[in-house]
């Protein structure tokens, strides 16, 4: 797995006069499980759709291999993957959610032998091989992105960007499998970052913690020198908590 760091240079983005993100400065390094910590409104999955290519800055840049990220560098949006149905319905079709599966293998040009077998066995390790015996219909919140998971780890791209990942509607087992994986890759030289409005997630996974307040970062450090709430300025104090604003 290549070595290439991730940089955010002043990076910013502006939604119709209003920033959402702004002055961003941070560097990513591989083999680094990094956390976004930020309330509701933060800027958590802003900063996640800019580094997987989906929105364009407004200012600054985010440099991966050097090169600038935007919508247009699919040689480089390839090497990225972003996760981010946590936010999204309750239940989905079960017939879209592996349809997206496929398209995902197919857009990221994987195609080794032994593939089928491997979505198979995952099925089978994510106890979602039920969703093929039910009728067509429904399936849960967490059985849709366990599926999306799939799609991450048989395409195993450079970058895992997992938004909300804790709030997706996992089970035990599948966030278990969720936390090796993550380790495993970055174990291997890949990058992880997933938000989270909580800060015991950061401690118990991360190496590094991105804290952002109002669109603009606030903290970067190792998850276990983050200020407790007592030691924290107080316009810090609802981020850490995972509380403020809508």
């Amino acid at each position: 797995m290549n070595g290439s760091v991730i940089q955010f240079q002043n990076t910013g983005r502006n939604f119709r006069g209003k920033w959402a993100l702004r002055g961003v400065n941070a560097t990513i390094a591989p083999g680094t499980i990094c956390s976004v910590l930020g309330a509701n409104g933060a800027g958590k999955s802003t900063l996640l759709r800019l580094l997987a290519g989906w929105l364009p800055v407004s200012e600054g840049r985010i440099l991966f291999h050097e090169s600038p990220m935007r919508p247009t560098a699919i040689h480089l949006r390839r090497q990225v993957m972003l996760l981010d149905d946590a936010g999204g319905p309750t239940r989905r079709e079960v017939r879209s959610s592996v349809q997206e599966l496929c398209d995902t293998i197919q857009n990221y040009q994987v195609d080794r032998p032994g593939i089928e077998k491997e979505v198979a066995d995952w099925f089978e390790k994510l106890d979602i091989i039920s969703v093929y015996k039910a009728r067509p219909g429904e399936m849960s919140k967490g059985q849709a992105y366990k599926i999306a998971m799939i799609s991450l780890f048989v395409t195993s791209p450079h970058v895992w960007l997992l938004d909300e990942p804790f709030s997706a509607g996992l089970d035990a087992s599948g966030l278990r499998i969720l936390d090796e994986q993550m380790a495993k890759h970055a174990a291997l030289g890949g990058i992880v970052i997933f938000s989270s409005q909580w800060p015991e997630h950061a401690r118990r996974l991360a190496d590094w913690a991105l804290v952002l307040h109002e669109g603009n970062l606030s903290w970067s450090a190792a998850p276990d020198t983050l200020p407790t709430v007592e030691e924290t300025p107080p316009a810090l104090q609802a981020v850490l908590q995972g509380l403020g604003p809508e």
